[in-house]
C-alpha cells in the first residue's frame, strides 16, 4: 500500500482529526484524544472538508456524549440528507 497523503490535521480541545486521501473515492479519517485513537472511519473524499469546518461541532458532540450530533452537522446536505462516517472494520 502506498503512503497516504494527508488532507488536513486539526486540533481542538485535546482532540485531533486527521484526514487522508484514499486510493478510491473515500478518505480515511482518524480522531485521537491525546495519544489514544478515539474513532477511525471512512468518509466520502468530496465531503471531508466539512469535517474540518465543523470539527468544533464534532468535539462539542463528543464532550456532551452526543457523538452523532456533530457528525450530523458536518454531514448535512442542507435539504434533509446526511453523510455519516462508515466505521473501519476491526481486525
Amino acid at each position: 500500500m502506498s503512503e497516504m497523503k494527508i488532507a488536513f490535521d486539526i486540533e481542538n480541545r485535546g482532540y485531533r482529526i486527521r484526514a487522508y486521501w484514499g486510493e478510491a473515492s473515500d478518505a480515511k479519517v482518524t480522531i485521537h484524544k491525546g495519544d489514544e485513537l478515539f474513532k477511525e472511519f471512512e468518509y466520502p473524499a468530496y465531503k471531508i472538508f466539512n469535517l474540518a469546518a465543523h470539527f468544533a461541532d464534532i468535539v462539542d458532540g463528543i464532550i456532551s456524549d452526543e457523538i452523532e450530533k456533530g457528525f450530523a452537522v458536518a454531514g448535512s446536505d442542507g435539504i434533509g440528507g446526511c453523510v455519516m462516517p462508515q466505521e473501519v472494520g476491526a481486525g
